[in-house]
């Protein structure tokens, strides 16, 4: 063996222990919820569909599907209920309007939320009108916990058209500028990689037609939550280095 070749050899005996493949490789979706979810607002005009500086966002649901390492459990079993609740989402700017010849785009960030989800039974979840009210949150909170996560941020993106308002479409998402992160439960330990919890992200469908919504809510929100777990890294060992180097 050459020098120059044992110095590489030491080198990488030094410095390549543990190769990561990549941060993060995506898991995908672990928990489902709609249509049974609903949104509202503490200061946002129906009419206008605009939410004010300062105004804070709230939405709870029946959870519909379990996946991936989540998938042991049945959401769907008699007598047994998953709910999220989802708060402390608050908006500093409102909606921002972005007008085109034909469509608009209304965008709201908001930031500082969290989210639990419970395991209740029986089955008890009501939504009602205007929330919050004498069954929402409370009876999407109780039972036991099964996961709770914050949520640095929430953005709601609804597309209508420009004359006449008409609704189009909407969509969230809670990955930008930074994913949320597990923080207790029950199911915690699933949704961990080498101790750490996995960061989640919140997507979905966003609609605020009148037809969609109950009197007093803001929005259907049919969501679900994906999870990016850390990859594990790829030990090497000097037996191995040695073998690449010899002569």
């Amino acid at each position: 063996m050459t020098q120059r070749v044992l110095r590489l050899a030491l080198t990488a005996a030094l410095f390549v222990v543990a190769v990561p493949v990549s941060a993060f490789a995506q898991t995908g979706t672990v928990i489902d919820w709609g249509p049974d979810s609903y949104a509202w607002e503490t200061n946002y005009n129906a009419a206008t569909r605009l939410s004010a500086p300062g105004s804070q966002l709230s939405a709870v649901g029946v959870i519909n599907g379990f996946l991936g390492p989540l998938s042991i459990f049945d959401p769907n079993t008699p007598g047994t209920e998953y709910t999220y609740y989802l708060t402390g989402l608050t908006t500093a700017a409102g909606t921002t309007i972005t007008a085109g010849p034909t469509l608009s785009v209304y965008r709201t960030v908001y930031t500082g939320g969290t989210i639990v989800i419970y395991q209740n039974s029986p089955r008890n979840a009501a939504f009602g009108t205007n929330p919050p009210n004498a069954t929402v949150p409370s009876t999407f909170i109780d039972g036991s916990l099964f996961l709770s996560g914050i949520v640095p941020s929430f953005t709601v993106t609804v597309t209508r058209m420009t004359v006449g308002g008409a609704y189009v479409n909407g969509s969230v998402d809670s990955g930008d500028p930074a994913n949320g992160i597990w923080t207790g439960g029950s199911a915690l330990p699933l949704l961990s990689a080498g101790g750490n919890p996995c960061p989640f992200r919140l997507v979905g469908g966003w609609s605020m037609r009148t037809a969609d919504v109950p009197a007093g809510w803001v929005a259907l929100y049919d969501g679900k939550i994906d999870i990016n777990c850390p990859t594990p890294a790829l030990p090497s060992t000097w037996g191995k280095i040695k073998g690449t180097y010899r002569d």
